[in-house]
């Protein structure tokens, strides 16, 4: 203060430009916004899809399962799937890429990641499981690094590690479903004992080789099997089956240009057993004396056995076909399609017009469908378990390799289960 200059402080500047107008502040309010979004934790998932039966099968990271999951479900990893003719049959049903990506696979193997809170008294992270995820209309499949199991719906069994690998566990359940509850409707017509005839058109079939395991070592069948199998079907079910041989006849139906009616009537008619080594050369191999058949199991299709049926097929006799009239086409055959007029007739009309019973039969696995008292999951856990029935794989595929899986199914000469192995994600 003491060196203020009065002179200073008495002189004022003029200023040339004036002073700024003032900022306009709007009055401060408040106002609502949204509230950030949480945090969502998932499960992220690879799976194999397809839009049409024109266009290409291809990997998808689309879906996502949503933790946590539901209290009365679980999450299994897939390892391995198991692929069925029903796969191809679906995918052709999709002429247009018009739904979306729709899922491949109709059973699997793998293990158990996350458990719903109202499950854990009987699932447990780290279970080996194996099951089926039929959802045939649904457009998902089980070809995909995790799925999320309703076990409400969803058939699912404990996998034991010490008599039933992933792989067989994986290809297992489906057709083996198939034949136990296709047998079981037989025997509740008291059309199935152990003194029957049975004969099975397309015993390399996996459904097929089922069927041969339960007749022998399950129900008992006394006597000798008749088989239609081709090229090297018979050399395969006496490796994989060593105890079966001697009850089995076989017919080779490619060395009679696919007429297997002809060598089992010549086989009726003779009383022994023909052998086709060349079309135009019959070779007798051993005398038949079982006569008719009680049963025909037509894994296969066609009607050359039908209609031949009055000479080969027992007066209330049956037949149960998995396939119809006309022979299965993996490239064309639709799922869930009508059977042609004259299998609707037999159906609808049976016994009136002939004198054995006929059957369409359709395998869906759906628990809520199935009836309760009909505990065939289980049963089959039993039996694969015990060693009664063994799924025989043909060949394992990387899924990375798919369309050599499923260019190799196409050829319909597949003798066991295809499986393909699920990389993790």
């Amino acid at each position: 203060m003491e060196n203020k200059d009065p002179k200073l402080e008495a002189m004022t500047v003029d200023h040339e430009v004036s002073a700024p107008k003032p900022i306009p502040v709007d009055e401060p309010t408040l106002t609502r916004v949204a509230r950030p979004l949480r945090h969502v934790r998932h499960i992220p998932v690879k799976s194999l899809v397809f839009h049409s039966k024109h266009g290409p099968i291809t990997f998808s990271y689309e879906n996502k399962i949503k933790l946590p999951i539901s209290k009365n479900k679980l999450v299994v990893q897939v390892n391995y799937v198991g692929l069925n003719p029903v796969d191809m049959k679906i995918r052709n049903g999709y002429t247009k890429p018009i739904y979306g990506e729709a899922g491949i696979g109709r059973e699997y193997s793998g293990v158990i990641t996350h458990v719903g809170d109202n499950l854990t008294n009987r699932w447990n992270v780290g279970d080996d499981v194996y099951g089926i995820y039929y959802h045939p209309k649904l457009a998902i499949g089980a070809l995909q690094s995790s799925l999320l199991i309703d076990p409400r719906v969803d058939p699912i069994l404990m996998r034991p590690k010490n008599t039933l690998s992933p792989e067989k566990a994986a290809g297992s359940l489906f057709c083996l479903g198939t034949a136990l509850n296709l047998l079981a409707q037989l025997k509740e017509k008291d059309q199935l004992n152990t003194e029957s005839n049975v004969l099975i058109n397309g015993g390399t079939s996996s459904v097929g080789m089922f069927a041969i395991q339960l007749l022998k070592r399950y129900y008992k069948v006394s006597k000798k099997l008749v088989v239609v199998t081709s090229g090297n079907g018979a050399a395969v079910l006496s490796e994989h089956f060593p105890d079966l041989k001697d009850e089995i006849i076989f017919i080779n139906y490619l060395s009679c240009r696919g007429k297997s009616s002809k060598p089992l009537r010549r086989m009726l008619g003779t009383g022994k057993v023909v052998d086709y080594d060349d079309f135009n050369a019959l070779k007798e191999t051993e005398d038949y004396t079982q006569g008719k058949f009680n049963v025909v199991l037509d894994f296969i299709g066609g009607y050359d056995i039908l209609s031949h049926s009055s000479s080969l097929i027992h007066a209330k006799g049956a037949y149960i076909t998995t396939v119809g009239d006309y022979v299965g086409n993996y490239k064309k055959d639709v799922f869930d399609s009508w059977d042609n007029p004259s299998a609707n007739a037999r159906k609808m009309f049976g016994s009136m017009l002939w004198s054995y019973d006929y059957s369409h039969f359709y395998f869906d696995p759906n628990i809520k469908i199935i009836p309760k008292k009909n505990d065939w999951i289980h049963e089959c856990g039993k039996l694969l378990n015990e060693g009664v029935v063994d799924c025989v794989v043909d060949k394992v595929y990387s899924w990375k390799n798919f369309k050599e899986a499923f260019s190799y199914m196409a050829t319909q000469r597949a003798q066991g289960k295809l499986i393909m192995k699920v990389e993790g994600f």
